[in-house]
């Protein structure tokens, strides 16, 4: 039997027998893999193995992990060696980090408790009239309807009649149509959509662009497998002002946003005041 052969045999039956015996003392800890100084222990390996795999998952696991651990053993052993003692030293750089994650998900914890996350839709009009000026469009928008239908379908004319009326029982017969007999359509023309989305459904052609629906806002063109309708009902240009419609979720997280930093920062006072009440805090002069 070569070396890989008794290795995975090796490495099976430990992963096998791992949590046989969950009592061992220290001492006993079986080493599965050393490099130079370093020792990776079996009880380090089983608890990073995933749980309900097959063997063959196990073993396929555990030696990438292995294989990972003396990697970043030499590395660590190549930085020790080459990295001046002051860039060495990250004890501060440490526990400076340890505090920061614990503060975060202390405060993660509390906004989920404390966080008010109902935005009205006054809330939202209120900002957006007063920060227009923020909300500048990047790209064009449009307010559309767009309806496929097969290349043998009679029923065109009858569909351009109802997309572009504005009676609501022509919206009706519209929606029920497609719903039974459309390829694919879009109807809610009241929803803010990226202008190119739209065009990039259609058939390219030459002529079918911005300048084209700023004029006539209504097209039909055809290929070999359907027809494609498109009503434009409005657009808005790039630069432009977006819609409050369009910002709506925009406006709805910065709105959480502001609070979840005012609640932290409530909560910041908070604690330096009652820690100052409490002569728990204080400022000692030099």
């Amino acid at each position: 039997m070569n070396y890989a052969s008794t290795f995975v045999l090796f490495l099976t039956l430990l992963i096998f027998t791992a949590g046989c015996d969950v009592f061992k003392q220290e001492e006993e800890r079986e080493i599965i893999a050393s490099v130079k100084e370093h020792q990776l222990y079996l009880d380090e390996l089983t608890a990073v193995l995933p749980a309900n795999v097959s063997s063959e998952d196990s073993l396929n696991f555990a030696t990438g992990f292995i294989e990972s651990w003396a990697t970043q053993m030499l590395l660590l052993d190549k930085a020790e060696l080459n990295l001046p003692a002051d860039e060495k030293n990250v004890q501060n750089q440490l526990e400076e980090y340890r505090r920061s994650l614990i503060i975060y998900k202390y405060q993660r914890q509390l906004i989920r408790q404390r966080l008010d996350t109902n935005v009205t839709e006054a809330q939202i009009e209120e900002y957006y009239n007063n920060n227009k000026d923020n909300f500048e469009l990047q790209d064009n928008i449009a307010r559309a309807t767009m309806v496929t239908l097969d290349k043998d379908s009679k029923d065109v004319e009858k569909v351009k009649k109802w997309m572009r009326s504005d009676k609501e029982k022509n919206r009706e017969k519209l929606e029920e149509f497609c719903m039974q007999h459309a390829r694919s359509y879009h109807l809610n023309d009241q929803q803010w959509v990226p202008f190119e989305g739209l065009i990039q459904q259609l058939p390219k052609t030459s002529y079918l662009n911005l300048n084209y629906f700023s004029a006539y806002r209504f097209a039909q063109v055809s290929d070999s497998t359907a027809h494609y309708l498109l009503n434009i009902k409005e657009i808005k240009y790039k630069n432009s002002v977006s819609p409050i419609e369009f910002e709506k979720q925009n406006i709805r997280n910065i709105l959480l946003n502001q609070r979840k930093l005012e609640l932290i920062r409530k909560l910041e006072k908070d604690i330096l005041d009652e820690a100052t009440s409490k002569n728990e805090f204080q400022i000692v002069q030099q």
